[in-house]
This record gives structure tokens, C-alpha cells and sequence, in this order.
């Protein structure tokens, strides 16, 4: 039996600097809640990232390798090793504005038995909502970086905090 999560919030960032961040692998673990280690895998693959994410969850450690495939303003996720019986997500970038961004997450994915007995739709919810809210985050944390190392820059963009 599948589950999916679908979240949307507007960010207040420009939509490659997004677009960036959802590729970027080797930050996850630095932001992203229950990431133990992130990094980049090699790929000879035009437009695509392919990346590797280790978690913490129940106590219990699962690596997930992932081939993102980036077209315009979208992001496509395939696991291609990991926990999931199958695993799809997608990312959809809208621009508001100059200084405003709609972000849309969609996944679907399969469970083996041992995690979907315990997974229900609201912890399924509450996970997503919390992915999206680390990177929204981060995002507010490369606004600061910008303002304090370059106020000038920062004014010229006309970046708002």
C-alpha cells in the first residue's frame, strides 16, 4: 500500500538558490532533521544529481540513495537504493516574485511492513512538514549569511529578512 505527503509553503528566496539547495547533498546533514551523513555520489549523467543520505530513526540507521533529475524548475527523485519498497518525490518551483517563491513537495512511496505498521497518514504529515521547514530554514540562514558578509550586495538585491 502506498502513502504519499504533499506540503507547499512560499520561501523568501529566489528559485535557483532553491533549486541549488534541494541538490545540494553534502549540506542535508547539516540541516535536515534525522540526517546523520549526506554526500554527493559521483555521476556522468547530464542533469542529474544522484546523492546518498544516511538517517536516524526509532533507533534504527537507513542509508537512501537518490537520482535527482532537474528540468527547468522542477526536481524529480527516484530512490535508487534504500528503505522504501519504491520511492518518487517531486519538486515544483513557482516564482511569486522577486523575492518570493512557491515551493511545492509531492512523494509517494511504499513502505516495507515493519515501518508502515507504524507510520500513520499524521507521522507521514508531520515528517514532511518538517523537511520542508529545514529547508525554508537553511534558506533564512543563507539570507543572514548574505546581509552580515554583504550588506552592500544584500541592499543592491533588494533581499528582504
Amino acid at each position: 500500500m502506498s502513502s504519499s505527503f504533499e506540503g507547499s509553503e512560499v520561501f523568501k528566496a529566489p528559485p535557483e538558490k532553491i533549486l541549488s539547495l534541494i541538490n545540494n547533498f553534502e549540506l542535508y546533514k547539516d540541516f535536515l532533521p534525522g540526517c546523520l551523513e549526506s554526500s554527493r555520489l559521483p555521476n556522468s549523467k547530464e542533469g542529474y544529481v544522484i546523492g546518498r543520505l544516511v538517517f536516524s530513526l526509532l533507533n534504527k540507521t537507513y542509508v537512501f540513495e537518490s537520482e535527482n533529475e532537474t528540468k527547468g524548475y522542477q526536481v524529480r527523485i527516484t530512490q535508487t537504493k534504500g528503505p522504501f519498497l519504491d520511492f518518487f518525490a517531486l519538486w515544483t518551483i513557482e516564482i511569486v516574485n522577486d523575492n518570493y517563491t512557491k515551493v511545492i513537495f509531492k512523494t509517494k512511496f511504499t513502505l516495507p511492513f515493519v515501518l508502515r505498521v507504524i507510520a500513520s497518514q499524521s507521522m507521514i504529515d508531520k515528517i514532511g512538514s518538517m523537511f520542508i521547514n529545514a529547508f525554508e530554514n537553511q534558506l533564512r540562514k543563507w539570507r543572514l549569511t548574505c546581509l552580515f558578509q554583504y550588506p552592500q550586495a544584500t541592499r543592491d538585491l533588494k533581499l528582504i529578512l
